[in-house]
């Protein structure tokens, strides 16, 4: 996000009931100097909180990864975002007391002063904020391509939109490193060169962001619908793989700020200042994290909590044996992971890859779609045929 606060408040004097201005010393990094407010604790709070719960959760996920042997891309893909968005947090930390977001207007120093530092830290904040969201979200993509990759049309779909993904977190990291030429011209205006128009930038990338994340929650929706279990458990299952809709939203109100920054309102208010809406980035960054993570720690934490996931397992298990799932007698089927679980195949897996991808799933995925006994329909590809064999995988 660029500069929060417009050069001119800097030098602001609040008029009527305001106290007296702080005189501040120069730029420093002796942030225990600067004014502060309640307001802009509880943004440094929300900065430290979310980056903790992210290392703590994939901290879990590795841990769960190396004890059973299923390391994968995705959760390579989650390492990288995680240590981005801790390096994130640490230069947002800063940055929010240098440049004196979350202050009162009348709290401003009223001396002049050098605005580099700042405006180093929010470059480099920049360059952290732009990969993490789409490493997260190839982490998401791969982890999907181990639940629904047998399906060609849908694995297809899945390659599709990683590589586009990709493609754009590179194109947008690129744009953002030299938004200006030379590139210390973002945090030294005086210095000869051509900048973007950054509000074009960042609103467009910004708009990007929001569209590869309505494409990737509807992967997770493809998937479960072709599950046969109850339609509460399938709610839940929607709910928990399309928790990243909540990163959406944040994305969405960081949008609207970065908007109302570039465009402010003709009466933008007495105290423009006191605002956090800076800590978006970090929100909507970590948050997704936590939500990619949260589904491949559900075999972590059956292990952990046998008993209450041994409830719903019974009760998905009754709901298959009363409208008869159970047996072999339901046609062509294929088992996965060596269970009961009896998934509808009206497309066999003939194919060495196909049957290497089944088998590829770990112990979070079998988890997921087999030992809870759901079951699969598949599309036949097979023009006029029908499997009536059964495969273990």
């Amino acid at each position: 996000m660029a500069q929060l606060i417009p050069g001119g408040l800097l030098l602001a004097r609040q008029a009527g009931n305001a106290t007296v201005p702080l005189v501040l010393p120069q730029q420093s990094l002796d942030l225990s100097s600067y004014p502060t407010t309640g307001l802009q604790q509880f943004g440094l709070f929300i900065i430290i909180f979310f980056p903790v719960v992210s290392l703590l959760l994939v901290g879990l996920r590795v841990y769960d990864r190396a004890k059973t042997k299923t390391f994968g891309l995705d959760d390579g893909f989650i390492i990288v975002a995680t240590l981005l968005a801790a390096a994130e947090a640490v230069f947002s930390y800063a940055m929010m007391k240098l440049q004196y977001i979350g202050v009162h207007v009348w709290q401003l120093p009223t001396t002049p002063y050098d605005p580099r530092l700042g405006l180093i830290l929010n470059y480099i904040v920049v360059m952290l904020y732009n990969p993490e969201l789409g490493l997260v979200k190839s982490s998401v993509l791969f982890f999907l391509l181990r639940l629904g990759g047998h399906q060609p049309l849908l694995r297809r779909l899945i390659h599709v939109l990683n590589w586009s993904n990709i493609a754009l977190l590179i194109a947008v990291l690129f744009a953002s490193i030299f938004t200006c030429v030379p590139v210390h011209k973002y945090w030294d205006r005086t210095v000869p060169g051509v900048c973007n128009v950054e509000s074009y930038q960042y609103l467009i990338t910004s708009g990007l962001t929001v569209l590869t994340d309505v494409l990737v929650l509807a992967i997770p929706v493809k998937i479960v619908i072709g599950l046969q279990i109850p339609r509460k458990l399938k709610i839940i299952l929607i709910c928990l793989l399309c928790s990243g809709i909540i990163v959406t939203i944040f994305s969405i109100l960081r949008m609207r700020a970065l908007y109302l920054m570039y465009y402010p309102p003709p009466n933008p208010g007495p105290d423009p200042t006191y605002d956090i809406s800076f800590v978006y980035s970090t929100v909507e960054c970590n948050l997704a994290i936590i939500t990619a993570t949260i589904p491949p720690l559900h075999g972590l934490m059956r292990r952990w909590f046998p008993r209450f996931f041994h409830i719903t397992s019974l009760q998905n298990s009754a709901y298959h044996n009363n409208n008869g799932y159970s047996g072999g007698s339901r046609g062509a089927v294929r088992t996965i992971g060596g269970s009961s679980m009896a998934l509808k195949d009206l497309k066999s897996p003939t194919s060495p890859s196909q049957r290497a991808r089944l088998n590829s799933l770990s112990n979070s995925e079998e988890d997921i779609l087999g030992k809870d006994r759901i079951t699969r329909t598949t599309k036949n590809y097979e023009e006029n045929t029908e499997t009536k064999d059964w495969v273990q995988c």
